[in-house]
């Protein structure tokens, strides 16, 4: 709670952000990837649209990891003065960018009236999706807050490292683009969990851009890495929890 109310303090828009960050990239992907590049014509619904909502997904991805990341750092105070489960802050730090999604989706009602979009009553299935990426980003932020404590290059890496995965999910570009390259490129790439959770979320609310029952496979596998990913991160986070104060 206090994550979520100290986010936008003695900001003018306050948490109007959460709804101008991804509209202003899926703008700007829009004009240079939809009109310049001719992705929109590859894609089922309005390309804004379609970017709109992917960085919903992203952005939990993205932003959750990046303040997890520093999450300990933050807070080295707290952990030399009293014990508790350290845990709690790279989660806390992710959690609490839910509510960010939340914002992000009634600032989709304005762009679904403004293109004349209805979504599917699948968009409440497709929320139920959400914990795939959650438990991927807690793990992968529980091992990099670990990590950035002891090395602080960390922060660095994991920022030039999620700039990179930016062209790993189905935003920029239809995802189309992958599956016309054969079978094994479009099963290669859906084993990155993020990329398969944000293009079967945009399948359930939008079901013309895709089949979602070709993904039901890969959600399962990303779902088995994202479980794998997250108790792996815990393990490795408590083991080294105990040398958090040296290095503080």
């Amino acid at each position: 709670m206090r994550d979520i109310k100290t986010r936008y303090k003695q900001s003018a828009l306050g948490y109007a952000w959460a709804v101008l960050n991804p509209l202003i990239f899926a703008a700007t992907y829009a004009v240079v990837f939809g009109f310049l590049l001719k992705q929109r014509d590859m894609v089922a619904i309005p390309f804004t649209l379609y970017v709109y909502f992917g960085l919903l997904i992203w952005n939990l991805f993205a932003i959750g990891l990046s303040t997890a990341t520093e999450s300990l750092i933050a807070h080295v105070s707290l952990i030399t003065k009293v014990y508790f489960p350290r845990e709690v802050f790279p989660i806390s730090a992710v959690l609490s960018k839910l509510v960010d999604v939340g914002f992000g989706l009634i600032g989709l009602v304005p762009l679904l009236l403004f293109y004349g979009v209805a979504p599917s009553p699948k968009i409440l299935l497709a929320l139920c999706l959400l914990p795939i990426p959650l438990l991927f980003t807690i793990g992968l932020g529980m091992l990099c807050a670990c990590a950035n404590l002891f090395y602080r290059d960390v922060r660095y890496v994991v920022t030039m490292i999620l700039g990179l995965m930016t062209f790993s999910v189905p935003n920029m570009y239809a995802v189309k683009l992958i599956s016309d390259r054969g079978e094994k490129a479009f099963a290669l790439y859906m084993l990155n969990p993020m990329a398969v959770t944000i293009e079967a979320m945009r399948r359930l609310t939008f079901p013309q851009t895709g089949d979602f029952a070709e993904l039901t496979g890969y959600l399962a596998i990303a779902g088995a890495i994202s479980l794998v990913t997250f108790f792996a991160g815990y393990a490795v986070f408590k083991h080294y929890e105990p040398r958090f104060a040296e290095f503080v």
